[in-house]
């Protein structure tokens, strides 16, 4: 069958979203790609959200609502909406964001041998109000045949993302304590690839009650001692190491890194990262003295 006819289905995460997802919900249903289920994933949500999905779904039959009996947190929803997604095709959806009605047209009609495919998205605020500002002011993005870029940082964010089922069964289930569009974005850019698509697809709204995104968001980052950093990075990595991926050249590295990470000074982990320099340090959108530093820095620095 021609990708352009496949089942895509889009998962979806929500919790208390009542404010915003009527807006969501419309901008995915009037897609130009017509062959398309919704599968929503409601983490115990205390406000109208359930009321108003299900308003949606008396009028639209391709909408799917499973209610969680109590909170998950977000990356175990949007598992179970995956495993529920019966699709050739699965985008990830926040429950807050706008997308352009050429979203899922686009992103099939690009995905072709990869893994998955994502494009850059545009911050607006709580109307839907541009900031001016898109995620590639933030970060370089751009295709990845390697998943090294992403043992030091990610620039794929979940909700860009369109991926093929058939992937994503391998690289379930989602390891709890990491970031799921981390590895998301490493394991595809690891085995066939990830795309990117130079076009705005999506409005990334900001807001207070954000679970990630913003200075305010739930799910922000609280100040961690020295200590903390390095245990967090290091288990981030040995869950990494364990991905079910087929790329030696990320292997290899990755298993070095791991060899480096330690507290004491080290001109071998410096010299380490000035070898691997373009593809340790490709997705990060500074300046080449910056990156050089960085490298430099790892002579005393104990944490990646």
């Amino acid at each position: 069958m021609n990708d352009a006819l496949k089942l895509v289905s889009v998962a979806m995460a929500s919790c208390n979203g009542a404010k915003f997802i009527s807006e969501q919900l419309d901008s995915i249903i009037q897609q130009s790609y017509l062959n398309i289920e919704i599968v929503i994933v409601d983490d115990y949500s205390k406000d109208d959200t359930v009321s108003i999905i299900q308003s949606y779904q008396s009028k639209y039959p391709f909408i799917f609502l499973i209610q969680n009996e109590q909170n998950l947190g977000v990356t175990q929803t949007f598992e179970k909406a995956i495993t529920h997604c019966k699709g050739f095709f699965i985008a990830l959806s926040d429950q807050d964001d706008i997308w352009d009605h050429q979203k899922i047209e686009i992103l099939v009609n690009e995905i072709g041998e990869h893994d998955a495919v994502y494009a850059d998205s545009l911050l607006v605020n709580d109307k839907g109000e541009s900031l001016q500002k898109s995620f590639s002011n933030f970060m370089n993005i751009r295709s990845y045949y390697s998943g090294t870029p992403f043992l030091l940082s990610n620039s794929v964010a979940g909700h860009s993302i369109l991926m093929k089922a058939s992937f994503v069964k391998t690289i379930l289930p989602f390891p709890g304590k990491i970031f799921f569009d981390l590895w998301i974005g490493f394991c595809a850019a690891s085995n066939n690839g990830i795309k990117f698509v130079d076009k705005t697809l999506v409005k990334y709204r900001q807001h207070d009650n954000n679970t990630v995104g913003t200075s305010k968001s739930k799910n922000k980052k609280i100040k961690q001692s020295v200590k903390e950093q390095f245990a967090f990075k290091l288990m981030e990595l040995q869950t990494l190491a364990a991905a079910p991926i087929k790329d030696e050249a990320t292997k290899e590295i990755l298993h070095t890194m791991l060899s480096h990470f330690h507290r004491k000074w080290s001109f071998k982990r410096s010299a380490f990262f000035f070898k691997y320099y373009d593809a340790l340090l490709s997705s990060k959108k500074k300046p080449e003295y910056r990156k050089k530093l960085f490298c430099m820095k790892m002579f005393f620095k104990p944490n990646f």
